[in-house]
């Protein structure tokens, strides 16, 4: 069952303070609400969302496409024998993570940005796959590189890392490969595609 492959997962990860384990959710003093999906919903390949202040690209939904493909045919690969773990480093919005939730399968996905002022965006979006406590997600804010550093020394690795970066992305290819499973899929990407491709260059 998916729940047992959740508990499966996060049972073999470790979360900092300020993250919760994604079986549990938040604890607050004051009468807890769960985390209502935005009400202004973007739709791609099936998939609504709200991208709210992050920044987002329509025109990258052929590169998110490949992802998804990707993740899904390594998944098949890798088949049933363990939980099957996704990392998006830099997941803005986190259309990214709800993509590999709904349409890859994964038993279990992080959500990672550094930015703070995004939480609610991403939660929201996350929650319209599924709530706490019975999720198969985490939502944390902190630098890609510390994020992925630490998963690696705690041996936390995982089948599919997912790193988006606004700007050049050899900074993170490291630290990317030594929180990835022997045999994993690392995509990299850059949202701001002129950083790839050179500045300006349209071919």
């Amino acid at each position: 069952m998916a729940i047992s492959a959740a508990a499966a997962a996060a049972a073999a990860l470790s979360f900092p303070r300020a993250l919760p384990s994604p079986l549990q959710p938040r604890r607050h003093r004051h009468r807890r609400r769960s985390a209502e999906p935005p009400a202004c919903a973007h739709s791609e390949r099936g998939v609504t969302f709200d991208p709210g202040s992050a920044f987002y690209r329509s025109d990258s939904a052929a590169g998110r496409d490949l992802a998804v493909l990707a993740a899904t045919l390594h998944r098949r690969a890798a088949g049933p024998s363990a939980p099957f773990l996704c990392l998006d480093a830099m997941c803005g919005c986190g259309v990214r993570a709800l993509r590999y939730l709904a349409q890859v399968g994964a038993d279990f996905v992080w959500a990672n940005d550094a930015s703070e002022a995004l939480r609610p965006v991403i939660v929201g979006n996350l929650s319209r796959f599924e709530r706490a406590p019975d999720r198969r997600w985490a939502v944390s804010h902190l630098d890609a590189t510390r994020l992925l550093s630490e998963r690696y020394l705690r041996r936390e690795y995982f089948d599919v890392i997912d790193v988006d970066s606004f700007g050049g992305d050899a900074a993170y290819i490291r630290a990317a490969l030594l929180a990835l499973r022997i045999g994993g899929l690392l995509y990299l990407t850059s949202t701001d595609w002129r950083s790839a491709r050179g500045y300006g260059s349209r071919r």
